[in-house]
């Protein structure tokens, strides 16, 4: 017993000192040379187990050692402590061999995962992702490689919506199954592939001063020439940096010479000095600078104003104006300059406001004296309506503003005229009849500068006669005509009225000269009220005064006719009876003052304007009637040789003779139903 306790004690002393030297555990052999503890089992048939516990239990150790080994009988699984985290080892890969449910054990193995995938340590995965990366300071990089590279991977192995980055487009591609072909996400085309041929040809466009923004009056138009089509993007900063720059960017659809042309943006901060040559531009093309080294840009001092004054009545604006239509070249404005002797050689600058997107500008030296300057437009205009615009100059005088007024020109119109005898005198607007050539005259409605009224174009939609059967009428206003107008020989049923006033309750325009017994059938259409006729009043040459009115029909682009007269053609005039007067401008009573009227002419009516339709009406099928001659009782409609209207002479059928203005009444109220047209029409 004394034996047994000593060996004990003795024992449990040996427990309690550090063991410095090597352990062998089940076998009375040395350990190996690079171990400090060997087990060994006798039999060959048991193993070592170190401590079980939960997940839970894991967690609950208290600063736990680093290397600290335990078996996780949550997660089946051995787990050590790497200083930072638990660390799993062993147990079941997540990884699968492809195309099998093998777990995978070789790096070299094509592997997938049934679950979701992270990298870097999300707080979450949505239930509707498979695959998330986390960071804030890297970013993934899918595999990269050139054009020529990318096109030898093998067509039959592309697999729809294979992604690379295309290192010679700078843009990363992908493979359309449908469209068999690879696409690019810089747009279809791809990045495009372009240069500047001539540098020389660059041009530089506006004044620039210091403190001033750049406005569209500063760009730079650039000549390239593309060899593949795709994206563009230019850019051109001034080297130094002196506060503004130009850019552009859009897709080249075919390849090709194309002017670029580069907005201006930002404000210059330093005015060029004397003798040098201004701020270098340097031009970039989808990153990569371009060769163009000799194109300055100088910069003014702002602060330095010079006297001169501008001579505001002798503003003029040249060109045409069309909606959504770039200004070029021909869109200026010119005028002249008073300038002080001292301010000789010194630089005036001169722009206007921007109104609707369009403005003018110049700038140059003056000269002294009285000086005529240009102001070129620039900008595209996107509304009909009238524009004044302001102009301005950097002179000290009192006198620095004057106005200008551009006017757009209207969209071309379509008109179906009705009415027969187009060619021997004119009652309707076809054929070659005086009334034709009023209203096709580009001088009169065009698009040339010295066009009266400005408008795309006019085309009539019948040639020749036209008297129309109800079937035929239909057919011809389906096809929205922007104008109507109507004239003998034609002679509406109650159907073809009512057909006409439908066309003109969507927005349509009539112009209506009627002397026939359908004239009630067109009035009582208009009205709706039966109670409304017309009768046979007087007789040929019978004249008829205009009211002295503001109106843009008696007082329009052509003329003013205010208190002047017109004249009745060959036969007797339609005069209307029991007419609302609340619901139109009246133009004419049945009163003839060159001879005896009919019984109550002065209550009835011969011509008026509706003021809700788009209606103008004239109780005369013949009002634009000329055959060119003389006579004072017939066609009292007249052009000159350059077929602007004008007045007949010696008209009437009494004593005293009138001047007649039919053909200035017509102009004025032809121009008043494009107008219409356009704003309040049909085709609007």
């Amino acid at each position: 017993m004394k034996k047994i306790f000593l060996l004990t004690s003795l024992f449990a002393l040996i427990c309690t000192l550090t063991i410095k030297a090597q352990v062998t555990i089940g076998k009375v052999t040395p350990p190996d040379s690079s171990a400090v503890l060997q087990i060994i089992s006798p039999d060959s048939n048991k193993g070592v187990l170190i401590p079980e516990m939960d997940q839970a239990h894991r967690d609950a150790i208290k600063n736990p050692a680093e290397g600290l080994m335990i078996y996780n009988t949550t997660s089946k699984s051995f787990n050590f402590y790497s200083g930072t985290a638990w660390t799993a080892i062993g147990g079941s890969s997540p990884w699968k061999i492809s195309g099998t449910t093998n777990p995978a054990t070789d790096n070299a193995q094509n592997i997938y995962q049934m679950g979701k995938v992270a990298i870097g340590l999300p707080d979450t995965i949505s239930s509707i992702v498979k695959f998330i990366v986390t960071a804030n300071d890297k970013g993934i990089m899918i595999p990269r490689m050139t054009i020529d590279q990318r096109d030898r991977i093998p067509v039959d192995s592309l697999a729809n919506s294979l992604m690379i980055y295309n290192t010679t487009e700078d843009c990363y591609n992908y493979y359309s199954r449908l469209e068999k072909e690879w696409q690019s996400l810089c747009g279809k085309l791809g990045k495009a592939v372009f240069e500047i041929t001539d540098c020389s040809a660059i041009k530089v466009y506006g004044q620039y001063l210091t403190n001033q923004a750049l406005g569209t009056s500063h760009y730079i138009k650039v000549p390239v020439t593309v060899s593949k089509a795709g994206s563009y993007s230019v850019t051109a900063v001034t080297s130094p940096d002196n506060g503004y720059y130009f850019s552009t960017s859009g897709e080249f659809l075919t390849t090709g010479n194309y002017d670029l042309i580069l907005q201006g943006a930002g404000t210059p901060r330093n005015f060029t000095k004397t003798g040098m040559p201004g701020d270098s531009i340097k031009f970039s093309l989808n990153g990569i600078d371009a060769p163009c080294k000799n194109i300055f840009i100088k910069v003014e001092d702002s602060s330095i104003k010079p006297l001169y004054s501008l001579i505001c009545n002798t503003v003029t604006v040249n060109g045409v104006y069309k909606v959504n239509t770039a200004l070029d070249g021909t869109n200026t404005i010119t005028m002249q300059l008073e300038v002080d002797p001292a301010a000789t050689g010194a630089t005036y600058f001169i722009e206007t406001n921007t109104v609707d997107g369009i403005k003018f500008s110049g700038s140059g030296i003056l000269m002294g004296g009285i000086q005529s300057v240009t102001l070129n437009g620039s900008g595209k205009p996107t509304s009909y309506v009238q524009k004044t615009l302001t102009i301005s100059s950097n002179s000290v005088s009192d006198v620095e503003s004057c106005f200008a007024t551009v006017t757009i020109s209207y969209a071309g119109k379509r008109v179906l005229s009705i009415g027969t005898y187009s060619s021997s005198y004119g009652y309707c607007f076809n054929g070659s009849a005086a009334s034709n050539k009023l209203i096709t005259s580009t001088s009169n409605y065009g698009v040339l500068p010295n066009s009266v009224v400005k408008v795309d174009g006019i085309k009539l939609t019948r040639s020749g006669d036209f008297a129309p059967s109800l079937a035929e009428l239909q057919t011809a206003l389906a096809e929205k005509p922007d104008i109507v107008t109507i004239g003998v020989w034609w002679n509406p049923s109650v159907a073809q009225a009512q057909a006409l006033v439908d066309y003109v309750a969507k927005g349509g325009v009539l112009l209506a000269f009627m002397e026939e017994s359908g004239t009630t059938n067109m009035l009582q259409a208009i009205f709706g009220q039966t109670s409304v006729t017309s009768s046979s009043v007087n007789g040929p040459g019978a004249v008829y005064k205009y009211p002295y009115v503001n109106d843009e029909v008696l007082n329009g682009p052509f003329g003013d006719i205010r208190g002047q007269q017109w004249g009745e053609d060959a036969s007797n005039t339609q005069a209307i009876s029991n007419i609302p007067g609340s619901q139109v401008t009246i133009y004419s009573y049945a009163t003839d003052i060159s001879g005896a009227s009919s019984s109550g002419a002065s209550e009835m009516v011969t011509a008026f304007k509706h003021n809700t339709l788009n209606i103008i009406f004239v109780c005369d099928g013949g009002f634009n009637s000329n055959n060119g001659g003389n006579s004072n009782t017939i066609c009292p409609f007249v052009l000159n040789g350059s077929n602007f209207p004008i007045a007949k002479p010696n008209y009437g059928r009494g004593a005293t003779r009138y001047s007649v203005y039919n053909s200035i009444f017509t102009a004025n109220a032809f121009a008043w139903a494009i107008k219409q047209a356009q704003f309040n029409g049909i085709n609007k």
